[in-house]
């Protein structure tokens, strides 16, 4: 559904909330991938200092490989926390968005509702009925005013339809006055909680540039700094092909970018003992590996290792030898996503709980340390899911799923405890959220965004300000990289 425009109604110059949170949510995953992939250098870096073998070899270029790397762990450290606290904060802004936003919406729609009410109910043109819906506190003097302008005739007018816009106008100031000042202090404590954030990850990151800055041993690039201290360049050249008088952090920052056969050349690198135990400790990889859709795509399952895996994908793509009925793939998400578009059922059955159940199948063998998956089935399993858990997510425009799961309460609850039971595992978690983020009580097994918090109840020690009706509400600031 559109968001209104008008929003004069409110006393506002503009939407109050002009920011897409999908758009955000967006943001808030690639400075958490990125925060990620600067920890995996931090920790790769702290492994080479230790590397016996490699210190030892070198001898007095060794010491100064070790003298010259000292300070990038705590760089990288300081880096991950500042990408860490700006995705946190856009996250943190989203949810708000999405709480605030619909009750914006609702109370324009309904002060619109009142307006459109004064015109039909007064027979008034639109530049009377907006002086009456706006000024309340001068009523009766204005609607004596324009009772000559009503095409029902200044007596019929007073007598037949004062009270009718007497109410209407009533209802208007009532909503606004009820709810407007909560509403905009509301927005303006999540928007100063969110730039307080930006400020504190900005603070972090110009730490990176006191810690290394200058000529010699301050030189921010390693090349300068091993020279500094009295490393052979022929020595760098062994340990670093090609990167001698490169910027370290340069050299050593992941590439996220799919190599060859889609997956991330950065994972594949990886023993198979830490591609568990990232899997394991940071469940953001399962978010990131989702968004790599490479292996979404055709009517046929890729060709995976893992059986378990092989399995489960079956039922996520057409059956072989049968024809899909709809536009596209044919696969499970794609009729599901045309169900809630249109309201029909594809192939005579509804698929909103195949889908539940096969995205919950596939987050539990990625969390499965039996489960075999090579690096490449990981990818398969965490795509299928978030392209799964993005048709689940989406919008039943015409209502007819939810009333088909209200009929069927057995088939409403199962749905509800399938998606919460994919959402106790770690990559369930990471690709689909908390339960607890969501509200379970429309009785039909479909997760939704809760209601707003009331007044008083965003509780980051952060004063909203006193901003008025018609006042300034603060922009969206432009993200620029850290570093």
């Amino acid at each position: 559904m559109a968001r209104p425009t008008d929003w004069w109604i409110l006393f506002l110059d503009k939407d109050p909330l002009p920011q897409d949170p999908d758009n955000l949510h967006l943001w808030s995953t690639l400075y958490h991938t990125f925060a990620d992939q600067v920890d995996l250098v931090r920790g790769g870096t702290v492994g080479l200092m230790g590397d016996p073998a490699l210190t030892g070899w070198l001898g007095q270029s060794g010491q100064a490989f070790f003298d010259a790397l000292t300070p990038y762990p705590s760089m990288l450290g300081t880096a991950t926390a500042a990408y860490r606290e700006i995705g946190d904060a856009l996250d943190i802004f989203s949810g708000r968005i999405r709480n605030l936003q619909p009750q914006f919406d609702s109370m324009c729609n309904q002060c619109l509702d009142k307006f459109q009410a004064v015109m039909a109910d007064g027979g008034l043109p639109e530049p009377d009925a907006k002086r009456l819906i706006m000024n309340p506190d001068q009523l009766t003097g204005t609607l004596m005013a324009v009772a000559s302008h009503s095409s029902l005739g200044s007596d019929q007018f007073l007598s037949t339809a004062a009270d009718k816009i007497r109410a209407h106008v009533i209802d208007a100031a009532d909503l606004r006055s009820g709810q407007l000042k909560t509403l905009i202090s509301q927005t303006a404590t999540a928007h100063k909680a969110f730039l307080d954030a930006i400020h504190d990850a900005t603070a972090m990151a110009s730490q990176i540039t006191k810690q290394a800055g200058g000529k010699g041993t301050d030189a921010a690039d390693f090349g300068t700094r091993f020279a500094a201290f009295g490393g052979a360049t022929a020595d760098l050249a062994v340990v670093l092909p090609g990167s001698a008088g490169m910027d370290f952090e340069d050299g050593m920052v992941l590439d996220p970018a799919a190599g060859p056969d889609g997956v991330p050349d950065w994972w594949l690198s990886l023993s198979d003992e830490e591609r568990a135990h990232y899997w394991q400790t940071n469940h953001g990889i399962a978010g990131l590996l989702g968004s790599v859709l490479y292996y979404t795509a055709g009517t046929t399952p890729p060709d995976v290792t893992s059986p378990k895996l092989a399995r489960v994908l079956k039922d996520a793509y057409i059956r072989p030898g049968e024809q899909s009925q709809i536009d596209g793939d044919g696969q499970l998400s794609t009729a599901l996503d045309s169900e809630l578009d249109t309201g029909v059922q594809v192939g005579g059955k509804w698929h909103i709980n195949k889908a539940a159940s096969v995205l919950s199948g596939l987050t539990k063998l990625l969390d499965d340390p039996d489960s075999g998956l090579t690096p490449q089935d990981q990818i398969v399993a965490a795509s299928m899911a978030t392209r799964l858990w993005r048709s689940i997510l989406g919008q039943d425009k015409t209502g007819t799923i939810a009333q088909m799961l209200k009929d069927n309460p057995g088939r409403a609850t199962d749905l509800e405890n399938t998606l919460k039971s994919a959402m106790s595992s770690p990559s369930g978690r990471a690709i689909m959220g908390d339960q607890g983020e969501y509200d379970w009580t429309a009785g039909n097994g479909l997760p939704k965004l809760p209601p707003a918090p009331p007044p008083g109840a965003l509780k980051d020690g952060i004063d909203g300000g006193d901003i008025e009706p018609g006042g300034e509400l603060p922009e969206f600031p432009e993200i620029d990289p850290l570093i």
